[in-house]
């Protein structure tokens, strides 16, 4: 009988694949996943379960029942963690927060800004010899704020309510006023406050409504939500306007990210890159988003993009995608090295839901931020829940017909190759010929990692840390059943470590093909 045995082996890498049939995707991409949720594509290989996120930062001081409104991560200003709130008196609605007195401080502004009607407060950071932030948010003036004085922006040549702000050939940009829709005004060179056309400053009409604003390299690209536009050049005498291309656009002004080299943004069609190897001019706008066309399809249709906000993590060369609804699935990827050069790999958030998100670095560290809709300012990659609750994960594999899949198999093994940083319980179960629900499923097997080895600030020292083991134990489950397929589920649902799923071994005997 041992003759007849045959072992199928799988490298968990590909990422959530949705777009697939189910019998390609058992065959060419058995590493890929139909179900990825809140799990990451891991550095060091495989599925890792994402890390959790604390309320480091408490609550904003402000009106009750009010969300946070803008957060940013700003270095050298103050102690570099910025957030906005609609006050409950007054009007600072700026505030930093203080790691000394753990709180937050109130900013004095100036000019009586309100936030009535303020739905966000976007943040750029600039450095024109001093650092600052420059605040917009469609309401009021822009304003700038250096760690000490909170300044409007009131030229008589600027525009007065800007949505969206950028900085490009130190000159301050400003797009968006809906009273100029299609206008895109920039300041003097080295001063964000002049907007005198005789220093520099000047108006560009790009003829579509801007959604937004972003420095790319040596360009600016202006969004619209059916057009793109670019400006290249250094100063008033000699910016370029280019069209980029006049069929599509941005759909979702916070979904524009630069990672890994590339600008993405969401368009009609899903996520897409402008990129230096140029295909339409000297851009490239292939859809990058293929493998989950379906998932990008319904946020667009479905969800209030207003509502999406986007966070990069350049630890781990990764985005994620995050919206304001308690019951919407955010998106999330990265990048992974591959034999075929860096990939994007895909999987889904369930569990996080922000008003705003920002990060960047202090120091040496990187801070990764959101804010909720009541008033608390959490920064992720911080233990092993979501602020006490559990976090639940699920990784479910295609469907493996092992080349033949009219072929009946006897399934006896499963090795599970787990990388643990600490001790985790995971629930896997076995599912058989594309959940057919005349096919008899065997019951779900427990794979405990205890004793396997903790990671330096990873995990937190007490009388029963583990210091040393496999840190990539081979967990094997007996299984039983038979089926021409087999998919298998990872399931958690704690406040345990975080694991990757690296890879599978499945042996398996050949049955008939009745």
């Amino acid at each position: 009988m041992a003759d007849n045995l045959a072992s199928f082996k799988v490298f968990c890498q590909g990422g959530l694949n949705t777009s697939r049939d189910v019998l390609s995707q058992g065959e060419t991409q058995p590493g890929s996943a139909i179900s990825l949720i809140n799990y990451e594509p891991a550095v060091t290989g495989g599925y890792r379960k994402i890390s959790g996120f604390a309320n480091n930062y408490g609550s904003v001081t402000g009106q009750a029942n009010t969300p946070v409104l803008g957060v940013c991560v700003a270095d050298g200003i103050n102690d570099g963690i910025l957030a906005c709130r609609k006050p409950s008196t007054g009007n600072n609605y700026l505030h930093y927060w203080s790691n000394s007195g753990s709180a937050w401080n109130a900013v004095t502004t100036s000019g009586s800004p309100t936030m009535t009607g303020v739905t966000k407060v976007r943040f750029s950071r600039l450095n024109f010899g001093t650092q600052k932030v420059v605040l917009t948010d469609g309401i009021n003036p822009a304003a700038t704020y250096d760690g000490t004085t909170y300044t409007q922006i009131t030229h008589a040549n600027a525009p007065t309510d800007p949505k969206y702000s950028a900085i490009f050939q130190n000159h301050l940009f400003l797009a968006g006023d809906p009273a100029h829709p299609t206008k895109l005004f920039f300041s003097a060179p080295l001063d964000e406050t002049d907007f005198a056309p005789g220093q520099g400053a000047g108006v560009i009409n790009v003829g579509f409504p801007i959604v937004a604003i972003k420095s790319f390299r040596n360009e600016l690209f202006i969004f619209g939500s059916t057009n793109i536009k670019k400006l290249g050049g250094t100063a008033l005498a000699n910016f370029v306007l280019q069209t980029v291309t006049d069929d599509l656009g941005c759909l979702a002004t916070d979904s524009v990210i630069e990672i890994g080299g590339d600008l993405l943004f969401l368009s009609q069609d899903g996520l897409r890159p402008i990129s230096g190897t140029a295909k339409i001019g000297d851009v490239n706008l292939e859809t990058v988003s293929k493998d989950i066309q379906s998932i990008f399809t319904d946020i667009v249709f479905d969800i209030d993009l207003n509502s999406l906000n986007a966070v990069t993590i350049k630890q781990k060369t990764q985005f994620r995608y995050f919206f304001g609804a308690a019951d919407s699935q955010g998106v999330i990827g990265g990048f992974r090295q591959t034999p075929n050069g860096l990939q994007f790999e895909y999987g889904q958030l369930l569990g996080i839901t922000a008003t705003c998100a920002d990060s960047g670095y202090i120091g040496q560290n990187e801070f990764v931020i959101h804010g909720t809709q009541d008033g608390k300012v959490h920064r992720q990659e911080q233990g092993n829940s979501f602020d006490g609750t559990d976090i639940f994960s699920l990784f479910q594999t295609p469907f493996f017909h092992m080349q033949d899949p009219e072929q009946r198999k006897v399934f006896y093994t499963v090795a599970t190759y787990l990388r643990s940083e600490g001790d985790n319980s995971i629930v896997m179960s076995a599912v058989y010929d594309y959940e057919d629900v005349d096919t008899l499923n065997p019951t779900n097997f427990n794979l405990t990692t205890t004793g396997a080895a903790a990671y330096y600030n990873e995990a937190i020292y007490n009388s029963t840390a583990i210091f040393d083991g496999n840190p990539s134990p081979v967990q094997r489950t007996n299984i039983s059943g038979s089926g021409k397929s087999a998919s298998l589920k990872f399931v958690t649902n704690d406040s345990s470590a975080s694991h990757s799923v690296q890879g599978l071994v499945i042996t398996f005997g050949v049955g008939d093909r009745l």
